[in-house]
């Protein structure tokens, strides 16, 4: 997946999301999440992005500035960012790792825990591997186009802040999603078609199913309605075009299933909390 970024070399992937109202209100749950290969110029820097940094270096180095002080991270370390507050971090030459934007109600009192605890923002893990293999299953799950419902990411999210303050072999392992075979079928048939105007009896129709039935199903499965699923998917999709195309914002519209230019604006707005030309400047 192309990542228009300087520093970010070929091979870099990157994944946005769209928490539904259930996840902003009582989940843990991901924004952004990518696996990144970096060389000398890859740097961010902002005053506030309204929500917490898990970043795990595979190899090299990187420079990360919060609260006024500087820290270094080396391979098998974390850096955990509260990025409300000012700050910029860059790669020192080449470097290689994986990172997760978070959010959530308690990840605040988490990140104070954390922080007080490890005495920094970047600190080593008890299991490094372990921490690896999780901060990348973020990653792996919409690289490979699979469905995590969200109440499942939230759990994983959960995990991943407590191995930082416990014995992370103590946890059990996580459940494999189940979701029936009328959801996988709706999922997979509105990935393919939310381009087009698709209505909820169009949904029930192509599952053979009443609307009724089809609704509470959907929703049991994935923990929101058919049309916010749709929304999301289209919103996912608009936040990558906007980040790795130059196409106009009329296009990017058309091509996310959006009838006109107002429509999109707003339902981008209302999910993102700015507008789709302010999305494509801020830097991820």
């Amino acid at each position: 997946m192309l990542v228009k970024e300087t520093g970010v070399e070929s091979g870099s992937d990157i994944y946005l999301m769209t928490p539904s109202e259930n996840a902003i209100n009582m989940l843990f749950y991901p924004i952004s999440c990518g696996h990144y290969f970096t060389a000398e110029g890859y740097k961010i820097e902002r005053e506030d992005y309204g929500n917490y940094l898990l970043l795990y270096l595979i190899k090299g180095k990187m420079s990360m500035r919060s609260e006024e002080r500087v820290e270094v991270v080396k391979p098998g370390q974390v850096c955990f960012l509260d990025c409300h507050l000012p700050h910029e971090y860059h790669a020192v030459g080449h470097a290689e790792f994986v990172w997760v934007h978070i959010n959530g109600s308690n990840v605040g009192a988490f990140y104070k825990k954390v922080r007080e605890e490890k005495k920094s923002f970047v600190f080593s893990v008890r299991d490094p591997e372990s921490t690896r293999k999780q901060m990348l299953e973020f990653v792996y799950v919409y690289r490979n186009g699979q469905f995590t419902n969200e109440w499942k990411q939230s759990l994983k999210v959960y995990r991943l802040l407590i191995s930082f303050l416990e014995d992370s072999s103590a946890m059990p392992d996580d459940e494999s999603d189940s979701i029936s075979d009328i959801t996988q079928k709706a999922l997979k048939f509105i990935n393919s078609h939310y381009r087009e105007q698709l209505s909820l009896k169009d949904l029930a129709d192509k599952v053979s199913i009443s609307q009724y039935h089809f609704s509470r199903v959907f929703k049991r499965d994935c923990g929101y309605s058919p049309h916010e699923y749709l929304m999301i998917v289209r919103i996912n999709r608009a936040m990558y075009l906007l980040k790795t195309t130059d196409l106009p914002i009329g296009l990017i519209s058309e091509q996310v299933g959006y009838q006109n230019d107002t429509a999109f604006s707003y339902a981008f707005n209302s999910r993102i909390g700015m507008s789709p030309s302010e999305f494509r400047k801020f830097p991820i």
